[in-house]
């Protein structure tokens, strides 16, 4: 209140977030727009907490493996501010069903911290079809120096593969422009030598705790940079 005012803050707490996935990035961005008064969201991850999600997320400790993050994240929210109005969707997100699962809630912003790429695509589309303010969040992955971060038009891109096939993608669907946060910085080869759990695949990004955290802290000014218009 002391840096934007009492009537900024009051509009902060009357407006609704969509958060798409509680990883690195998103669990970072959801806590930060909580912390900044906003009040009313909509969570969506269909995971549970993982052993591998120890070295990044902001929900992830050894007591809440095998939880539903969407239940970690609320409950994170309600200790915040207990007037905190969120409400968990613990689902899949693709191209078949985010209409169903967005079409019917008045949003102001949508938080994309997604990594499938069809879903992401789908779900840039149903906000830019809607008129729905949206930021994206590129590959984090097998990077280390949270410097080289950027907010960006998807179009000005460099240096992130995600970033090539969503833009490709976007080509073709007619979307002229996206904001987006990325890294310069060339992606890193992970070992996969490494890998400790069954269920990964040999294609899954190394990551470490300092890159995803910063993107998802950027995406949270960007939405309320947005929305008080600075």
């Amino acid at each position: 209140m002391m840096l934007i005012g009492q009537e900024e803050l009051e509009k902060l707490s009357k407006v609704c977030i969509v958060i798409c996935g509680l990883g690195g990035v998103g669990s970072f961005a959801f806590e930060a727009l909580v912390r900044c008064g906003i009040q009313n969201f909509v969570i969506v991850d269909k995971d549970n907490v993982s052993a591998s999600n120890l070295n990044r997320q902001l929900i992830a400790t050894m007591s809440n493996i095998g939880k539903p993050k969407v239940d970690i994240a609320y409950s994170r929210a309600l200790d915040i501010n207990p007037f905190v109005n969120v409400v968990k969707i613990k689902e899949e997100i693709t191209p078949d069903n985010v209409e169903k699962l967005f079409g019917n809630i008045k949003i102001d912003y949508i938080v994309d911290a997604i990594d499938d790429v069809a879903a992401k695509v789908a779900l840039i589309k149903f906000g830019t079809s809607k008129g729905i303010k949206i930021i994206s969040s590129m590959g984090m992955g097998n990077r280390l120096n949270p410097t080289l971060l950027r907010i960006s038009d998807i179009y000005s891109t460099k240096n992130c593969p995600l970033a090539k096939k969503i833009r490709s993608a976007l080509r073709k669907e007619g979307v002229k422009q996206l904001k987006v946060v990325y890294s310069e910085e060339k992606p890193l080869k992970p070992d996969y030598r490494f890998l400790r759990e069954k269920t990964q695949k040999r294609h899954v990004p190394g990551s470490i705790s300092f890159v995803p955290p910063v993107a998802g802290f950027l995406m949270a000014y960007e939405v309320v940079k947005d929305i008080l218009g600075w």
